[in-house]
């Protein structure tokens, strides 16, 4: 039997090195979340579907290879929590990342994912996030950071300093459209990043 070669990552990782069970158990998710990518793929692509509850919010990102050149082609994988902040449903076990959805980067590595704006955890401990995942078309991949919000009240004012100076830090500036919110956001592939 061939494995995929995130199972071949996984199998590694379980036998190979001492990763904790919740870090075997998010890279099974990975491979099963990569199983449902679509054939096609295009640089605009969904996270939450149009009926999902929430305000509805538009991500536009930029990845750029280490050397800050366009990543084109790569496919940026994205999930995050419901406004309630949960990521699954309870009968779908963890890791089921109910709100995810896969972009193709365009020539100069733009990307557009619609989706509603996630809440915090139920903790309110952690702001509200989107998390992301990149695999570049020769097959490598890397865990690309994230995407934090600077009006939420949990993030702190060190944060989205940061983040007003550099184009590359998570927390970024929250803009209004009529009714939807519009996030603009760079990711860097970084090589000690790669999974």
């Amino acid at each position: 039997m061939s494995r995929t070669p995130i199972a071949a990552f996984v199998v590694f990782l379980a036998t190979a090195t001492a990763l904790s069970a919740q870090d075997v158990e998010y890279s099974r998710a990975l491979e099963r979340a990569q199983e449902r990518r679509p054939a096609t793929l295009t640089s605009t692509a969904r996270i939450a579907p149009a009926s999902e509850p929430g305000v509805p919010l538009v991500l536009h990102g930029r990845i750029v290879n280490a050397d800050g050149s366009a990543a084109a082609g790569a496919v940026v994988f994205a999930y995050h929590t419901d406004r309630t902040g949960r990521y699954d449903r309870r009968e779908a076990g963890p890791h089921s990342w109910r709100l995810k959805g896969w972009a193709r980067a365009d020539r100069e590595g733009r990307f557009t994912f619609e989706t509603i704006r996630p809440g915090s955890y139920p903790s309110g401990a952690e702001p509200a996030h989107v998390h992301f995942a990149a695999f570049l078309p020769c097959g490598k991949r890397y865990h690309a950071g994230g995407v934090e919000f600077a009006d939420d009240p949990l993030v702190t004012r060190a944060r989205r300093e940061r983040g007003a100076r550099d184009a590359f830090e998570p927390v970024r500036p929250v803009r209004w459209e009529g009714e939807t919110q519009h996030v603009d956001f760079a990711l860097k592939i970084v090589p000690r990043q790669a999974f």
